[in-house]
């Protein structure tokens, strides 16, 4: 077999399977070269002891009309894994600690714009008087209002300064701060406006908490299929060593199975390891160099998954805070420095709630997520962890009593499962490139490198949003510029 393709696509993360799949079905030929086993990336499924799970709880935004309906439709693969949305008044669950040490529930469904009941469970939950609430009001309804112009000029707010621009009272700063952290994961007031709202608009339309039959990567692993059952390949367990650069562009990939060629190479192994290692800071231009290693990485997920021999929990996707627990800079780095809140910010995906296939007939998983640091050396990382699990001891008691199996997740482990730490306090990132002002909106890195014939996919450029949705968007959008890139090319 030639080692000359069309495409090579490093990574087979969300966006790169995506970018793959679709310039397959565009009958271009496509290498998809992968480190690990597997498809999926950070959201990967494993499938270990009669269970499949994730890394960490991954559920995504919006629920329904997203990108990955879009990309399954495409692909003609809805059938095989039916992306399942979850249905009635118990999808949610907030557990809020008050100032007066008791926990309160707001059980409802996905969509609370939807809710004729929001209002009233969110005033009972936090406590909050009717004119409180109706600030809360007027606050979504600019999330809605807002023009696209009106967004892009709020590229430089902050989500945290805006949302107090409204008067809310502080049991709703911290319930939309806490859920900010968790879809960007990252500190709530560098998140910008105009990523937040755009984003926020998604979730009160369409929902939260998409999850796929079969896990949450099976799509990620039709997608790769897909590749190589249209004239491609996949690769797995090949670390790509650097991409080769020849004339002053992009040709290729060298690996330790050898080199392979290509006009087009996507990258979905982080814009960092990707430009400062596999390609070398001396082939791009140095204020682009400079840029790409100043850039953030997101905050880092940290966590437990728990395997249970009986149905101790009732909803899938459920939040515990309190007042203190949501995370801006100042909160951050007070944890860094070993100051921390009452609880920490408790994330769960009950992934057997959506499919109970996952588990041995009776059997529940329970993966949760608290915010680290992305810096797999951190001693932060494992306080978290500590207190999370005293927190849930108190949350949930039954947990213990029912434990099958324990397995803790550190910012380490993802580093060493997808992505290469190649800038100092970098590697342990849960998403990629931190979303955060100066990083988004109009300041995004674009997916087109200044290196010709390579292109960045993923969630460090190319789309907006909520983790994996953005990294299926970054694909569909790159996918789309490099087949136009192709067919200007064959014009020639």
């Amino acid at each position: 077999m030639t080692d000359q393709y069309d495409v090579i696509v490093v990574g087979a993360g969300y966006g790169g399977v995506t970018a793959a799949a679709m310039c397959a079905k565009a009958a271009k030929r496509v290498l998809l070269v992968e480190k690990g086993n597997q498809a999926g990336g950070k959201a990967q499924t494993i499938r270990r002891g009669g269970y499949a799970y994730e890394m960490w709880p991954v559920l995504s935004l919006p629920a329904a009309d997203s990108r990955f309906h879009e990309l399954v439709d495409a692909l003609g693969i809805a059938d095989d894994a039916p992306l399942i949305v979850p249905e009635g008044d118990r999808a949610i669950e907030l557990k809020y600690l008050g100032a007066d040490g008791e926990w309160r529930s707001y059980i409802g469904p996905s969509k609370q714009a939807e809710d004729p009941l929001a209002l009233d469970r969110l005033e009972s939950t936090f406590g909050v008087a009717p004119d409180e609430v109706e600030k809360m009001v007027a606050m979504v309804g600019q999330v809605f209002t807002l023009s696209e112009d009106e967004l892009d000029s709020l590229d430089d707010t902050g989500m945290l300064g805006w949302m107090r621009s409204f008067g809310v009272p502080d049991p709703v700063i911290a319930y939309m701060s806490g859920m900010l952290n968790l879809v960007f994961v990252a500190p709530v007031d560098r998140i910008p406006v105009s990523e937040g709202v755009r984003t926020l608009r998604q979730l009160f339309l369409g929902g939260g908490g998409r999850y796929h039959a079969g896990g949450y990567g099976r799509v990620a692993e039709l997608a790769a299929a897909y590749v190589e059952e249209h004239g491609g390949r996949f690769l797995t367990k090949t670390r790509v060593e650097r991409i080769i650069v020849e004339g002053g562009r992009a040709v290729g990939i060298a690996t330790e199975a050898g080199e392979f060629r290509a006009p087009i190479v996507i990258s979905n192994a982080g814009i960092q390891p990707t430009i400062l290692k596999l390609v070398g800071a001396e082939h791009v231009p140095s204020d682009y160099a400079q840029r790409v290693e100043a850039l953030e990485p997101g905050l880092g997920m940290v966590g437990i998954r728990y395997f249970l021999d009986s149905r101790v929990l009732d909803t899938g996707m459920i939040l515990a805070f309190s007042d203190q627990s949501w995370w801006d800079t100042d909160r951050y780095e007070a944890a860094l420095r070993g100051e921390w809140p009452d609880v920490p910010l408790v994330f769960a995906a009950v992934t057997t709630e959506y499919d109970p296939s996952l588990a041995p007939e009776g059997h529940q998983i329970v993966l949760v997520g608290l915010l680290g640091s992305p810096d797999p050396k951190s001693a932060l990382n494992d306080e978290a962890i500590a207190r999370g699990e005293k927190a849930i001891a108190e949350i949930w008691p039954d947990i213990p009593e029912h434990l099958v199996r324990r397995e803790i997740y550190t910012a380490a482990s993802v580093s060493n499962l997808t992505r290469d730490s190649v800038v100092a306090g970098q590697g342990g990132e849960c998403i990629g490139l931190s979303q955060v002002i100066g990083q988004c909106g109009r300041s995004k890195p674009d997916a087109r490198t200044p290196l010709p014939g390579l292109f960045l996919t993923g969630t460090d450029a190319g789309g907006f949003g909520c983790g994996t949705h953005q990294a299926v968007e970054s694909g569909l959008n790159v996918a789309t510029m490099v087949l136009q890139d192709l067919e200007a090319e064959a014009l020639v």
